[in-house]
């Protein structure tokens, strides 16, 4: 569990450090409406297909120490097949919020000044957050195939 939190946190300052030393905003990556479109929806999706107690297994068969009397063996690879399928949610889940950014850009005209670069690049966030929870989700499949 600590080098899950200690990988994540390491890899969500290196994105924001390497984001800030280019002259970008960090605070430009924690947008309500990408973040709501990144973390909702594969959320919601996962849960149009399996429960909220298979959700919970998944983290906790994610979470299971290797070798330990209650591995998850049984439940390992319904958890694999579940964060599998959350994670390319997640990729869609950045297309679709970049594509409806990009549709209130072109309804904007690009913004009130008729500026198109700097809205466009704010639509680039939800990738941006899309890619880093799907890549959480390749660790926690990881995490959950190691155990099997």
């Amino acid at each position: 569990m600590k080098r899950f939190i200690l990988g994540t946190l390491a890899l969500l300052v290196t994105l924001l450090f390497a984001f800030y030393m280019e002259g970008g905003n960090p605070l430009d990556l924690l947008l309500p409406s990408p973040l709501i479109i990144v973390v909702c929806v594969p959320i919601f999706s996962v849960l149009a297909v399996w429960s909220l107690k298979d959700w919970g297994k998944a983290w906790k068969d994610a979470f299971a120490k290797k070798g330990a009397p209650n591995a998850p063996a049984s439940t390992a690879v319904s958890s694999a097949k579940l964060w599998d399928f959350y994670e390319k949610a997640c990729y869609i889940a950045g297309i679709v919020g970049f594509i409806l950014g990009l549709n209130i850009i072109f309804q904007n005209k690009g913004g009130l000044d008729g500026e198109v670069l700097h809205p466009l690049a704010v639509d680039c966030v939800a990738p941006i957050l899309a890619i880093f929870l799907a890549m959480v989700a390749r660790i926690l499949k990881a995490r959950v195939d190691t155990q099997a």
